[in-house]
């Protein structure tokens, strides 16, 4: 199908190149093309009519036909007649071709000018619309990437921040239970001390009640040496007088 295309546009562009590189020839040829169609016509006009005086005479007498010598009318060719609408056809397409085609061309290029430069416009109009939306689109996926981001990184701050006071909450528990386990130690430690104290002070006791009984026994015994003496001495003063 393309192929017989291909062939029939370079042949319309043959026909075309002959016209145009043998105007003069082709418009002399047309006008007796015309002529000849326009003797045609009233020739085959004439013949129906009887006026059989217009020269040159054609076509056969409908009275050697029909034998009816009042008929003056005659039979017109099929030659004249083909011929003549043919001619009379290429003849008019030619001069159409060399007068107004240029005429309707030019028409039919300020019209295909209007329309592509409509549809132009409306492609232009269409191309900004769409390149409007693309920048419309482009705005908004730029601001949820940006609502995003902002959402990421407000979400990563709480996480820090969730982070840094759960790693608080540790550290005060751990502060907590290292001053608990101090003061329990520094309970632990005074209460060892005050039973050291308490043990000190009821051996320091034991020890000053022994010391205050070997006192009182020395004093006791030196208290018993003195009246031994004593006794001693009354007894030998009495045996001295004697």
């Amino acid at each position: 199908m393309s192929n017989v295309s291909k062939g029939n546009q370079t042949h319309d562009r043959a026909l075309i190149r002959f016209l145009l590189e043998n105007r003069t020839f082709v418009n002399y040829m047309s006008i007796l093309m015309l002529i000849y169609a326009v003797w045609a016509t009233i020739e085959v006009i004439t013949n129906a009519t009887g006026a059989t005086w217009w020269a040159p005479e054609t076509g056969i007498p409908a009275s050697e036909i029909f034998g009816d010598p009042d008929r003056v009318q005659n039979i017109n060719n099929g030659w004249v007649i083909g011929t003549g609408a043919v001619f009379g056809t290429v003849g008019t397409m030619i001069q159409y071709f060399y007068r107004a085609a240029p005429y309707v061309d030019a028409s039919m290029q300020a019209t295909a000018a209007l329309i592509i430069t409509a549809v132009k416009e409306e492609q232009i109009q269409e191309t900004a619309e769409k390149i409007a939306d693309e920048i419309v689109a482009a705005a908004e996926e730029e601001a949820e990437a940006e609502e995003v981001a902002a959402a990421e990184a407000a979400a990563k701050a709480a996480v820090k921040e969730v982070k840094a006071a759960a790693k608080k909450a540790k550290v005060d528990a751990k502060v907590a239970a290292k001053v608990e386990a101090a003061k329990v130690e520094a309970a632990e430690t005074e209460a060892i001390a005050a039973a050291t104290e308490e043990v000190e002070a009821e051996e320091a006791a034991k020890e000053e009640a022994v010391e205050t009984a070997a006192a009182t026994e020395e004093a006791a015994e030196e208290d018993g040496d003195a009246s031994t003496e004593t006794e001693e001495q009354v007894e030998n003063g009495p045996k001295k007088k004697f």
